[in-house]
């Protein structure tokens, strides 16, 4: 539930992960996947910027990688409660009201409205369902194409 204040609680496991990090923080922006807000801690924004930095700086996939993944992202501090306020356009993006759900997606979470994240849960299932067999293993633990 999100509070007359517009805080929500972080989930206890994504804390941990933060706290892991030393951090107290979580950057966020809009999601790519859907109408979401997606979000990680300092190393998941790290990982976002040696990304963007792999291309050439005059480039125009650069650029676009750097406007789509970092331009827009805010820093939220998350507080002694555990809980982050997210900025108004951020939840209407997603199309939050009252109550948000989370999913956690390895290095990083997306919030969502309940309703819409069901159906996107849905979607990837019947997707992975249609694509089967082509994730495999890889020796370090990751997936290859």
């Amino acid at each position: 539930k999100i509070d007359a204040k517009g805080r929500v609680s972080v989930p206890a496991r994504f804390r941990e992960i933060l706290e892991e990090q030393e951090a107290r923080t979580i950057y966020a922006r809009v999601a790519t996947s859907g109408p979401a807000i997606v979000a990680g801690g300092p190393a998941w924004i790290a990982t976002l910027h040696g990304m963007v930095d792999d291309h050439d700086p005059t480039g125009e996939l650069h650029n676009d990688f750097a406007y789509t993944l970092l331009g827009d992202t805010v820093e939220l501090t998350v507080d002694t409660e555990g809980r982050v306020t997210f900025p108004e356009n951020l939840l209407r993006y997603a199309q939050i009201g009252e109550t948000a759900a989370f999913i956690g997606l390895g290095s990083y979470f997306e919030v969502w409205e309940p309703q819409a994240l069901e159906e996107r849960k849905m979607k990837a299932r019947r997707a992975t369902k249609e694509r089967g067999g082509h994730l495999r293993a890889t020796g370090n633990g990751g997936a290859k194409p």
